[in-house]
């Protein structure tokens, strides 16, 4: 089992207070959803933990051993940013290649994608491309995933499979995911954290989301 774990993390923006008291873990075996408001430094706290954003502050360990410098080629984690993952100039049989992904194991999931595996990214629909990088995140070698807005833009029936995806390469990987569709994060987080004020919270129950803030009502 792998373990992720991430706290004293500091991020200010002129006088506005990002991120001053987080602490979150994420263990192989687990998706733990992140929610919180609009602004509330969601990306931001991915991109930290990623490595690919600086912070005045922060803690970032896995098994136990402290992560510093530049890690991201360690391949601990991938991330899916909020925007779009893969530059418009190469196509998505490349894009495999670079992330040593065979295409059996995409068209096993996702069978569609044979129709544009020669094409370049921005020649498909926005659904189909945000689908695909959400798979190259999951399929690629690292015990973790952050999955930023992996829904957005997608069909109900592509939203629908992709959930069934992330459930099953959670038996092998962490997964942290947020998206504004909470109820779907809601409905296949193990655990859940909700980021207000800077703050981390571990979500014990649904009444908590009223009291941060994060709902008016369930």
């Amino acid at each position: 089992m792998n373990k992720l774990e991430f706290d004293g993390i500091s991020l200010q923006f002129g006088f506005h207070q990002v991120l001053s008291s987080v602490h979150m873990t994420c263990e192989t075996g687990q998706v733990v959803g992140l929610l919180g408001r609009n602004g509330a430094g969601k990306s931001c706290l991915m991109r930290i933990v990623f490595g690919s954003m600086r912070s005045e502050t922060k803690s970032v360990r896995c098994n136990g051993k402290h992560l510093s410098g530049n890690y991201m080629n360690k391949r601990i984690t991938g991330y899916l940013p909020q925007g779009d993952l893969l530059p418009d100039f190469i196509t998505f049989e490349q894009a495999l290649n670079l992330y040593e992904i065979g295409f059996e194991k995409i068209l096993d999931v996702y069978p569609d994608a044979t129709d544009f595996l020669k094409r370049k990214a921005y020649e498909v629909s926005g659904g189909q491309r945000r689908l695909f990088e959400a798979l190259l995140i999951l399929f690629a070698r690292h015990p973790f995933c952050f999955l930023d807005e992996p829904f957005s833009g997608l069909m109900p029936i592509h939203i629908e499979r992709l959930t069934e995806i992330i459930q099953e390469v959670k038996l092998r990987k962490g997964i942290l995911i947020s998206d504004h569709l909470h109820r779907q994060v809601r409905g296949i987080a193990d655990k859940l954290y909700v980021l207000a004020n800077g703050k981390t919270y571990l979500i014990k129950s649904n009444e908590q989301l009223i009291e941060l803030g994060y709902l008016t009502e369930l």
